[in-house]
């Protein structure tokens, strides 16, 4: 994690989305649930626990190519990631 998510007052499992979405890009609820054993209402808590501390949080609605599912995919915004 880099020193931003040491500056800002963060949960521990906040922190660990956070620094996911800075690794892999986004996350999703799915992979949330696979990766940390969240539901997907604590997926979105955490979410708006990382906006209220002033990181924008870019959210995008998808549809699953196989199921036809639709979900959303959370990840930083541009400004975050540069």
């Amino acid at each position: 994690m880099n020193g931003l998510t040491t500056a800002i007052n963060l949960s521990p499992l906040a922190r660990a989305i956070f620094a996911h979405m800075e690794r892999a890009g986004s996350i999703s609820a799915r992979e949330a649930m696979a990766d940390y054993g969240i539901t997907s209402a604590t997926l979105t808590r955490r979410i708006c626990d990382i906006e209220a501390a002033g990181i924008v949080i870019h959210r995008e609605r998808r549809k699953h190519p196989i199921t036809g599912r639709l979900y959303t995919r959370y990840s930083l915004s541009q400004v975050e990631a540069a």
